[in-house]
């Protein structure tokens, strides 16, 4: 008998045989079974060498006169077993591993990436901007004026769409422009947006068929009513180079909702590629400068005067290249946008992160050394005659008693409304643990250190997201607590209390975290055995500290 181990070629046409026979049997019956059994017996002795096709072919030819099969099924069989023959004379061993798992023919590995991490950059990274950049129509055509928009339906809060529009030689009537339009929120007062007369905006241009003032944002939809109505011949100024106009949020005073105005501008300027070095910023509203003023001055108007409406008066001034901003509602920064299988399933955005990073540089912070021992900023929120503001802290010494306890450890309590916002910016950089309630200066994660830990205390009636995903998108570490004690209130606003032993043992795990950052090497938290603090060249130990035996003890 002969060993098919030693000659794998003989297995294969045994099985080969073995396969052919089913196919007959269940074209031709139960005889072709038959014949096939001897047939078999042949196949498989050391005589059959070479002329094994031939007897193959034999054997057919007898079946086909027994069965009174048709030549064309013959013919078929006869070819199949050709073509395995041929197939087989020039195939190439291959290892039976070849399809069990990735190979270095298969991998790539500077393109490693997970389904989940394609679809999330798709719609909240370089994805988003490709998509804006794809999407340019031109609304309104003429011989030296046009205007081009650029829209994106927002699958992450349907039915909306996501808007800004790019005009050339566009004319504004300053003395149509005015103030007293009324803000959703009456406590601002109703002079936070302008209002615009028809035909405020104008260009010496005709709509086109992709016109679509229905899927206009709000402030956008009021600055172009009747547009592009008669163009101005006659225009007191003409104004060169790039105009951005922003109209903020009406939170603007508020760093979360600001942000959303100051991402959707670099969204902008990635789509376009703007210089923003050559760019002049008009805001478009009536709020006041606010707290982010020298932001929007060094981020977004770098070398260029920040103007207002009155800065014009009431003069016609055209406009070489006047952006239309994309408004806050379209921003990626809202936990709205994080259905079951929305944003909130990502782990970065190169959005977030050049974001930060462009907001750092504007500041000479983008290149800083992480703290050689943890940092702490506790960030508290205090009532003031101006603002009685909530979420504030029942006792804020019992925390910082807590506080006290940490050994190579520093930290700093910190009222981010009574700095400016250079100076918090500088603060936020050299800190890796950021801890406060919920509340809009937890928006400061994103430009922490580069490794870094979030701990956000929430009241017991609400959990909120916001944090939760600017932590993840910026690559920081996301630490909640709850506090479970029912608040106290002093008119619409509440103080919440904190147990003292839960916050000491979410801070213990967050110190063990922070203390492991850039190399560290002291495995403790908020109390740590001297010995091994003096493990990590980089901590603070009193001087002839002996460090922690890492020999092993075993001989």
């Amino acid at each position: 008998m002969v060993n098919t181990r030693s000659h794998p070629h003989r297995a294969e046409r045994r099985i080969s045989t073995l396969v052919l026979v089913a196919i007959l049997s269940a074209l031709f019956g139960a005889g072709v079974q038959r014949t096939f059994t001897s047939l078999s017996a042949v196949s498989n002795s050391e005589e059959i060498g070479r002329s094994g096709f031939d007897v193959k072919k034999n054997a057919l030819a007898v079946i086909a006169a027994r069965q009174n099969a048709t030549i064309h099924g013959l013919e078929s069989a006869l070819t199949l077993l050709t073509q395995e023959k041929v197939a087989r004379r020039g195939e190439k061993r291959q290892s039976r591993y070849v399809d069990d798992g990735p190979t270095e023919e298969k991998v790539d590995v500077t393109k490693i990436k997970n389904q989940r991490e394609e679809e999330c950059e798709y719609n909240f990274g370089a994805g988003l901007v490709a998509q804006y950049r794809k999407s340019k129509e031109t609304w309104c055509q003429g011989l030296e004026a046009n205007l081009e928009c650029y829209s994106k339906r927002l699958e992450y809060n349907p039915g909306k769409t996501g808007i800004f529009c790019v005009g050339k030689n566009i004319v504004i009537d300053f003395a149509k422009v005015h103030g007293e339009r009324q803000t959703k929120k009456q406590a601002r007062g109703a002079n936070s947006y302008l209002t615009f007369t028809d035909s405020a905006t104008s260009a010496d241009c005709k709509r086109t068929k992709h016109w679509n003032s229905g899927i206009l944002m709000k402030h956008m939809s009021a600055q172009l009513r009747n547009f592009p109505a008669a163009a101005y011949k006659n225009y007191d100024e003409d104004r060169k180079g790039t105009t951005y106009l922003m109209a903020r949020d009406e939170d603007c005073e508020n760093m979360f909702h600001s942000t959303a105005d100051f991402l959707n501008a670099f969204l902008v300027g990635q789509v376009l590629n703007l210089d923003w070095h050559q760019v002049h910023l008009l805001l478009w509203d009536r709020h006041p400068d606010g707290p982010f003023f020298d932001l929007i001055q060094r981020s977004y108007s770098k070398k260029q005067q920040i103007y207002r409406p009155q800065n014009f008066g009431s003069k016609k001034v055209r406009f070489e290249h006047l952006i239309f901003h994309l408004e806050s509602p379209a921003s990626i920064i809202f936990p709205k946008v994080a259905g079951p299988k929305g944003i909130m399933r990502c782990f970065r955005s190169s959005l977030w992160l050049g974001y930060k990073d462009h907001i750092l540089a504007s500041f000479g912070l983008l290149h800083i050394q992480p703290p050689n021992n943890p940092k702490i900023l506790l960030s508290v929120r205090r009532r003031t005659p101006a603002k009685n503001v909530g979420r504030v802290f029942a006792d804020e010494k019992q925390l910082t008693s807590v506080l006290n306890k940490g050994q190579a450890m520093q930290f700093e309590v910190i009222d981010f409304g009574s700095i400016s916002f250079a100076q918090q910016l500088e603060k936020v950089r050299r800190t890796n643990i950021l801890i406060g309630a919920h509340g809009a200066g937890l928006m400061h994660t994103i430009f922490l250190a580069e490794e870094a830990i979030l701990l956000e205390i929430h009241p017991s009636y609400r959990l909120d997201r916001h944090f939760r995903l600017a932590a993840r998108m910026a690559g920081k570490i996301y630490l909640p607590m709850r506090s479970m004690q029912p608040v106290s209130c002093s008119g619409t606003s509440d103080a919440i209390p904190i147990d003292s032993k839960q916050f000491e043992s979410v801070l213990d795990a967050a110190l063990r975290i922070a203390r492991a950052f850039d190399d560290g090497i002291a495995e403790c938290g908020l109390s740590c055995d001297l010995r091994l603090l003096a493990l990590d060249p980089g901590a603070s130990v009193p001087p002839g500290t002996k460090p922690l035996t890492t020999r092993f003890p075993c001989r």
